[in-house]
């Protein structure tokens, strides 16, 4: 294949009408289609091809096996898990990242791209009422953040005890409690294991009915706890939404010798930047460290992540990015933004400046309405379900999410009727919530965080699932 055989307006244009003609019909689209598995690796599989094939018919093809196995996670009537959408300007900024291809570790590399990285961290910290000193790191995802803040916070509280990781390693290093919520996040527990810290330094402080840490507990805890020590929080627990209590765990931090507090945000981070939802941040800035997910409340395009330290020299000496060879000393010798000392990752894509075009698109007022919608749909969910017999909603609405349970059995029999009530809604298709565990309970978490979800799409979702409930009890 020559450059000379390829007709980009061409391929482009009918990629651009394919995809096009894919989000025109989320509104109407099963959520979920029920393909078979075999039937998709049939269609796509096979042997490796010998010789290759023209790329439009490669598009036309790919796109037309691959449709029945597509979930419509980006439409208006997907509930689960915790995917957003993407606003359409991040969409279309995101196509103009694939195409100019840019590999961004690096200023001198693509001065353009970096430099709009560094206004949208600016932006950022500005719209999230963050210190402007913070380092921010655009990774692919809340994991990735998750693990840069928390290399940055071992170091640090290491360095505090007069341990230099990147010299002497974690042998013989001193030891680093652990503090979490009883209702942490999974990818917490699973960064910890990755960086050399396991469950054995692991502390979990107790939650209450809504999943909030009892604050009580807190400052006991805490000073149970000598030498470095790692506390780590949550702005949105993944199944009630709940925003721990950040002033009394910043009080508690401060009063330790050598403690380090981190705010996993994944879920509810963004809502610090609307005075609506301030209460539910209070304290939040007091925090050493915080993780964002872009692809979910946000509406980013996938990957997206968002690692901000408050300290952002910390951050660059624990990412190491001015250490990466000789033949890299021209490019780390240019003093400006240099995307590498904010991450993991060496060759990266410019993912901040989808977050540039959705500042641009909407405004800060934009977002900031985007955020009270989506949560005021929530409250108008569980308002619906909540009429209806023997359908209990857990915890109070106070974000974009709640969790559901259905029956008035046992424990047992409440497990197994939301079960098969979340599957049967799945399968039907109309509308897609997912199921979770709150405290041990099998319940039905519903979270709405596309940008394009509307009261019929609640409505007629509520119908669904009640529809479903009364076939089930049957």
């Amino acid at each position: 294949m020559k450059p000379s055989d390829i007709n980009y307006d061409r391929l482009l244009s009918k990629t651009a009408r394919i995809a096009s003609e894919y989000i025109n019909s989320l509104p109407d689209r099963p959520v979920d289609k029920g393909s078979d598995k075999k039937d998709l690796r049939s269609n796509l599989g096979g042997d490796l091809p010998i010789n290759g094939e023209d790329p439009e018919v490669v598009i036309e093809r790919l796109a037309k096996d691959i449709e029945p196995g597509l979930l419509a996670m980006s439409g208006p009537r997907f509930f689960g898990y915790a995917i957003g959408g993407s606003f359409p300007a991040s969409l279309a900024a995101d196509w103009l990242v694939s195409a100019w291809d840019q590999n961004v570790p690096y200023f001198i590399a693509s001065p353009g791209t970096a430099i709009v990285e560094d206004i949208a961290a600016k932006w950022l910290l500005d719209f999230l009422h963050l210190p402007s000193s913070c380092g921010v790191g655009f990774v692919t995802g809340a994991s990735e953040a998750i693990y840069a803040c928390l290399i940055t916070a071992r170091n640090e509280v290491l360095r505090r005890a007069g341990w230099d990781v990147v010299r002497n390693g974690l042998r013989d290093a001193p030891k680093i409690n652990i503090v979490v919520s009883d209702q942490i996040h999974s990818s917490i527990i699973r960064a910890l294991w990755m960086i050399g810290l396991g469950d054995g330094e692991v502390q979990r402080l107790p939650t209450d009915e809504n999943l909030r840490i009892v604050p009580q507990a807190i400052s006991e805890m805490l000073a149970s706890c000598r030498g470095p020590t790692i506390v780590c929080a949550q702005a949105g627990c993944i199944d009630s939404g709940a925003f721990d209590p950040f002033p009394e765990l910043a009080s508690a931090v401060a009063d330790h010798e050598n403690a380090w507090l981190h705010i996993d945000g994944a879920i509810g981070l963004f809502a610090g930047g609307s005075d609506e939802f301030g209460h539910l941040t209070r304290g939040i800035e007091l925090a050493d460290s915080w993780d964002a997910d872009g692809h979910k409340w946000f509406n980013m395009p996938y990957d997206s992540g968002i690692a901000i330290v408050k300290d952002g020299s910390a951050l660059q000496r624990a990412m190491g990015g001015s250490h990466m060879g000789a033949y890299l000393e021209d490019a780390i010798a240019v003093k400006d933004r240099n995307p590498i000392d904010y991450g993991l990752q060496g060759s990266r894509r410019p993912r901040g400046v989808m977050v540039y075009a959705a500042f641009r698109s909407l405004g800060r007022e934009g977002i900031i309405e985007h955020l009270r919608e989506t949560c005021a749909l929530a409250r108008r969910m569980a308002e619906r379900l909540a009429q209806e017999p023997d359908i209990e909603i857990l915890n109070d609405v106070v974000l974009n999410r709640f969790a559901a349970r259905f029956g008035n059995g046992t424990e047992e029999e409440k497990d197994d009727l939301t079960n098969r009530v979340v599957h049967r809604v799945q399968r039907e298709g109309f509308c897609y919530p997912s199921t979770t565990g709150y405290k041990g309970k099998k319940t039905m978490l519903f979270s709405i965080l596309g940008w394009c979800t509307s009261e019929n799409d609640i409505d007629e979702s509520a119908k669904d699932i009640i529809e479903a409930y009364r076939a089930e009890l049957k």
